[in-house]
């Protein structure tokens, strides 16, 4: 049963059609997880996120006694608009007594949560934040962190000195920083040092045990005991995402920034001076997969290039961050401290899950709404 005394929060949710049209929404997983560690109530629109193969049990639970309006708290994630959606109807009614969330985790520059309507919510926590684009008053630094569903899955490691001394670098989907980097690093030998490997997991639904095809039609088709495995096999992993796009202007409502972004790709902007390009849709399940595997997470150096998480990591020592534009200084450090790979292993997991697991998460979401009061 429900708690009638206790504030409550509220999720939107959208149920999966299918593996291919599964709506995953890794933000509010990662966030109701989180609050459910902590004994906070939470409730949906719907029954979101399966949580048993036998039991019909769910990480979001709706009862129908229960809307928006009995709740100190209403949130939606990206995919809802992503997926078509308009707003619930009476959403923002002036006699609401619910904080309005919105966990904009969209791909991107100009993201739904741009739009004059979006002003209305009280906060939006918007992930691949970059410093050097200008956002409106309610956008804070978010980051997609890690779910339960990938702790467990990256967990019972092998010792490092048994994994295999290759950088996993196996992208599904192609973006330009992917692109730019990959040539840099075999331009510069990496494969001396860390040959690449780029092996990519076939997919076979049939042969997975019904817990793991659980996880995979849930997740959109994202979850592969195999890939995990290959993660947990390998010393390090290429976590590059993103994708250039001109700097100018910084904000991308701006007329002349979507004509910019129409008429030049990402490759294109690559090529560009680095003042001049700013990179966007930056963060992504593998930097976290990778982190919470126990890898070396190769990626670009986040303060050199803006972005900002709400906890950063420090460079060289919770990841390897790359300088686009010196890439061979990295590969000489790489092969002068031998122990370097080994000491970020260890840091960088220890790193993601102190501040970026459920609990720390959810912890920081209700600092920053001003409901810490609920943390017991």
């Amino acid at each position: 049963m429900y708690s009638q005394n206790k504030e409550k929060i509220f999720f939107y949710c959208l149920s999966p059609a299918s593996p291919e049209q599964a709506a995953y929404q890794h933000s509010i997983i990662c966030l109701a997880e989180g609050l459910q560690q902590l004994g906070i109530p939470f409730y949906g629109n719907i029954n979101y996120w399966k949580t048993s193969v036998i039991e019909d049990s769910y990480l979001v639970c709706h009862h129908p006694e229960i809307r928006a309006d009995d709740c100190q708290v209403a949130v939606i994630s990206g995919r809802w608009f992503d997926y078509g959606h308009p707003f619930p109807e009476n959403f923002f009614h002036p006699k609401r007594k619910y904080i309005t969330i919105y966990l904009d985790d969209s791909d991107g520059l100009r993201t739904p949560s741009f739009r004059d309507e979006f002003r209305k919510f009280d906060y939006i926590f918007k992930c691949h934040y970059n410093r050097k684009i200008k956002y409106p008053n309610n956008f804070y630094p978010w980051a997609f962190g890690l779910s339960n569903r990938i702790i467990e899955a990256t967990k019972d490691q092998p010792d490092f000195q048994e994994r295999n001394q290759t950088l996993l670098y196996n992208f599904r989907v192609e973006h330009s920083l992917r692109d730019t980097v990959k040539t840099l690093l075999l331009k510069n030998d990496i494969n001396k040092i860390l040959p690449l490997d780029e092996t990519i997991d076939s997919a076979n639904p049939g042969s997975f045990c019904a817990e793991d095809y659980l996880q995979w039609s849930q997740s959109g088709r994202r979850h592969y005991r195999s890939y995990y495995q290959r993660l947990k096999s390998s010393v390090a992993c290429a976590a590059f995402g993103g994708v250039f796009v001109p700097a100018f202007p910084q904000n991308p409502k701006h007329l002349m920034s979507r004509i910019l972004n129409h008429i030049l790709d990402g490759k294109m902007i690559s090529k560009i001076d680095s003042r001049l390009r700013i990179i966007v849709q930056w963060d992504s399940w593998r930097f976290w997969e990778s982190l919470g595997a126990g890898c070396a997470t190769f990626h670009v150096d986040f303060d050199g290039n803006n972005f900002v998480l709400p906890v950063m990591p420090i460079n060289w020592k919770h990841y390897i961050g790359i300088d686009l534009k010196n890439v061979k200084e990295t590969i000489q450090r790489l092969i002068e401290d031998t122990q370097i790979l080994a000491e970020v292993s260890t840091a960088g997991r220890r790193w993601a899950i102190e501040h970026y697991s459920p609990v720390p998460t959810a912890t920081r979401f209700l600092k920053v709404i001003g409901k810490d009061h609920l943390i017991k």
